[in-house]
Order: C-alpha cells, then sequence, then structure tokens
C-alpha cells in the first residue's frame, strides 16, 4: 500500500513507481541543476545585485558582504521559490485548481519561506529584527515566487517535435510479428522489452521505450515514464482521485505523468475528430 499522500503508478514491471508532486518537483529541479547556462545566469544576476546593492545594501554593507548577502538571497530565493511554488502548484492541478490559480497558490506558498529567508539574512548582515525584515520582504517574495512559476511553465514542454526518420521508424515496425499488425495504440515498458499493443493484437518487443518513441517520432509521445500513446488513437483526459489519466478511443485509459502532461493536452487539442 502507498504511503499516505503518495500516489504509485504501475510500470509494468510488478513494482511501482512514485509520482507526487514532491517527486516531480525535484526531478525537474535536478534536471534544471544540470544546465551550466542556469547557473552563469545565476552568477550574473547575483554579481549585478552585489554591483548595484539595492534596498539599502549598497550603503550599509562593503562590497564582499554585499556580494555575500545577494548570493546567498539569489540562490536561497530562486531555490526555494521553484520547489514550493511548482510542488504546490501541481498539488493544486491534482486537485482540480486550473493552471493559473494553481500558479498564484503555488506563489502564496513560496512567499513565505521566501520571506523568512530575507529576514534571517536582514538580521544577520543588516541588524534589523527577524519578524520586521521577513515582513517587509513578504510581497517582494510573493512576486518573486509568482515570477519563478510563471517563467518554469511558459518553458516547459517547449521542446521542438523530434525530426521523422522514416528509415528509423521502419525499422522499428520490422520487430512486430506480421498478425499484430502497425497500427499501433500504446506502448508500455517492461523490463528489457516494451509491450506494443496494436489494434489487432500485443507483442513484446526488445527495446527500451525511449528508443521507440524516437523511431516512432510524430506518431505519438510519451504519456508516462512507462507509457506511450499513439496520437490517432487518443480520445480525451479523465481524472481517477487525483490521478489523471488518457482515455483512448478503444476505451482503455492509461496514467498520465505529471511532466508529461501539458504535451498531452496539446496532442489532444491538436488530433482529428473522431
Amino acid at each position: 500500500m502507498a504511503p499516505p499522500g503518495k500516489r504509485r503508478v504501475a510500470n509494468g514491471t510488478g513494482k511501482f513507481v512514485n509520482d507526487t508532486p514532491v517527486s516531480f518537483t525535484l526531478s525537474e529541479a535536478r534536471a534544471l541543476a544540470a544546465r551550466p547556462r542556469f547557473w552563469l545566469v545565476f552568477a550574473g544576476t547575483a554579481a549585478v545585485l552585489a554591483l548595484m546593492g539595492p534596498f539599502g545594501t549598497y550603503e550599509a554593507l562593503t562590497l564582499p558582504a554585499r556580494a555575500l548577502y545577494w548570493g546567498v538571497a539569489s540562490l536561497g530565493a530562486f531555490w526555494v521559490g521553484f520547489l514550493t511554488s511548482i510542488a504546490t502548484a501541481s498539488q493544486a492541478e491534482d486537485w482540480g485548481v486550473p493552471p493559473a490559480p494553481a500558479l498564484i497558490l503555488g506563489g502564496v506558498a513560496a512567499a513565505l519561506p521566501i520571506s523568512a529567508l530575507f529576514g534571517v539574512l536582514n538580521a544577520v548582515f543588516l541588524d534589523v529584527p527577524f519578524v520586521s525584515g521577513a515582513r517587509g520582504a513578504l510581497p517582494y517574495a510573493a512576486g518573486i515566487a509568482v515570477i519563478v512559476g510563471a517563467i518554469y511553465e511558459m518553458l516547459e514542454g517547449r521542446l521542438p517535435a523530434p525530426a521523422t526518420d522514416p528509415a528509423a521508424e521502419a525499422d522499428w515496425l520490422a520487430r512486430l510479428p506480421p498478425e499484430v499488425g502497425r497500427d499501433i495504440v500504446t506502448l508500455q515498458a517492461q523490463d528489457h522489452y516494451v509491450s506494443a499493443r496494436t489494434i489487432k493484437g500485443e507483442a513484446l518487443v526488445r527495446s527500451a521505450l525511449s528508443e521507440a518513441a524516437a523511431a516512432l517520432g510524430p506518431q505519438g509521445l510519451r504519456v508516462h515514464r512507462s507509457w506511450w500513446a499513439a496520437t490517432a488513437h487518443m480520445a480525451g483526459l479523465e481524472r481517477e482521485g487525483s490521478a489523471l489519466r488518457l482515455r483512448l478511443r478503444d476505451g482503455t485509459q492509461v496514467p498520465v505523468g505529471r511532466a508529461y502532461r501539458k504535451e498531452v493536452r496539446a496532442a489532444l487539442r491538436a488530433a482529428p475528430g473522431p
């Protein structure tokens, strides 16, 4: 049984994987932290703030102290804002809150820890009482958190569609037994294999799901870490408690992972009618 507050989705191997707002947010954070460009932008921002010395820090602190203050403030405010706002917004969307209000809720939730961070910094560097420093930072913290969340929402899922490679597609489809045909409905990862379900039957193919998804290109897309679905067979989305599921034209449903929701919604909007 899954721990309280966590959802576990079968991954086709008899095992389960966590698909919670926290696990999703940490995964996104790791991906962001792995980008060198992010750290260059962060370093540049901290340097500009240290030189400008906003909010009275120019007069009150020396340059080395300002560099330390704004380095900690920039890094801490971004990550606290990112982790709290995205996790809160993801949970709110699971509860049925539309994306824009969910983003605002995330910003409000993130404002509190960001304000506390500035309260500590102002107490240490500027000799301002913690409560006064945190209270004064609260409106700015809310704005920072909403901006961080909005930037993430604008950037998420904006990757270009993979280029079609007819040779790779034909090679992968050739692995299917003739009796099941080539009209694939879903693919599911199962250890070192992919379970391919077509309109005629089902077959196991020795392949990674990522390899299959790349080979099949625009025919469909990943909808979960363990699932791929053909765009032509998508019918709509269904909620099952807090989980989101993709309904296919034959009536079957497959889980939709949080990281794939935007792409799935976009595919459904672009899909031809029945």
